[in-house]
């Protein structure tokens, strides 16, 4: 198992489409491009920002895996950056045999996986579905807790449990709980867990999970703002210093929200921002199929580019 130093900003990359339903590799590379120049630690292809779910929708012999894979390869040759790779699925043998297709054919540095969505497991079998993919693969593990998406959150002694596994490395905490993501972080420090990284999956959280002992965030808005979310994360992480990286998190919090604005499904709006940057990313494939609305009960598309232009990004 490779060592892989997990801290700082990795963003989750939307996956760009053409107007047939292609992925536009170009406007990804693009794009990379800007997150290198900007200081990320790191990307993140094929997330849920990454519009994952849909990957495969395409119509190919290997429905489930085949895009999925050459899309998280295809990207890692773009950067010498750490890749980490999304590839947890609702199924234990499905994530492991799309794991092990991606470890042999794209060089990545770990693996994020979301926990069993629709299956749902109880607190015990989460414990055993990572334990038996940490067994399995060559990749380090992150874990990712987001209930939002799952249906069942990964509690704070889960967390603890997960830590004790081999080859498990971190999690990606979007639970939005502060009371539970202070227990974990307190638990970590507390009993000396080494080789085991909290991380944040709320942007307008980086600043509390950095406060909390927390090394990485997994971001959306570092997709259109990446120096603003690097500068949150040397503040809070680097420099310890707590008040100075709250208060430049604060200033990132409407751009933060307009990434998930009312009325939208992630990745739509920051799909839609990156168009406004001139990287082409077009929108979601369905059922995300669209631009964020612009109507009588919601102005998302102008909120955007208002947000955008504040921020001095367009």
């Amino acid at each position: 198992m490779t060592e892989f130093d997990l801290e700082g900003i990795f963003p989750a990359l939307p996956t760009p489409i053409e107007e047939d339903g292609s992925i536009n590799y170009e406007a990804a590379e693009n794009h990379i491009r800007y997150l290198e120049e900007s200081g990320v630690h790191g990307i993140v292809p094929a997330g849920c920002t990454g519009h994952a779910a849909a990957l495969g929708d395409q119509g190919s012999e290997d429905l489930e895996y085949e895009e999925h894979v050459e899309f998280v390869s295809r990207l890692a040759e773009m950067t010498d950056l750490p890749v980490i790779a999304g590839d947890g699925m609702n199924s234990t043998q499905q994530t492991l045999e799309l794991a092990l297709k991606i470890e042999k054919e794209a060089n990545i540095d770990a693996h994020l996986m979301i926990s069993p969505y629709q299956n749902c497991p109880p607190q015990d079998l989460i414990v055993e579905h990572y334990r038996y993919l940490a067994e399995n693969l060559e990749q380090p593990i992150i874990a990712y807790n987001v209930p939002g998406r799952t249906g069942r959150n990964i509690e704070a002694e889960t967390a603890i449990e997960l830590a004790e596994i081999d080859g498990i490395i971190g999690l990606k905490e979007a639970s939005l709980d502060f009371q539970q993501i202070h227990e974990i972080g307190r638990r970590l420090q507390q009993e000396g867990i080494e080789n085991f990284e909290l991380g944040s999956g709320d942007d307008a959280a980086n600043h509390f999970v950095f406060e909390q002992g927390g090394s990485f965030g997994i971001s959306v808005t570092a997709n259109v703002h990446p120096k603003g979310c690097v500068e949150v994360w040397r503040q809070g992480y680097r420099n310890q210093d707590e008040q100075t990286a709250f208060e430049t998190n604060r200033e990132l919090r409407d751009l933060h929200d307009a990434m998930f604005q009312p009325g939208e499904k992630n990745p739509i709006s920051v799909q839609y921002a990156l168009n406004l940057l001139g990287f082409e990313f077009g929108t979601p494939r369905m059922p995300l199929d669209r631009r964020p609305r612009q109507d009588k009960e919601y102005q998302n598309q102008q909120e955007l580019k208002t947000v955008l232009e504040n921020h001095d990004l367009i």
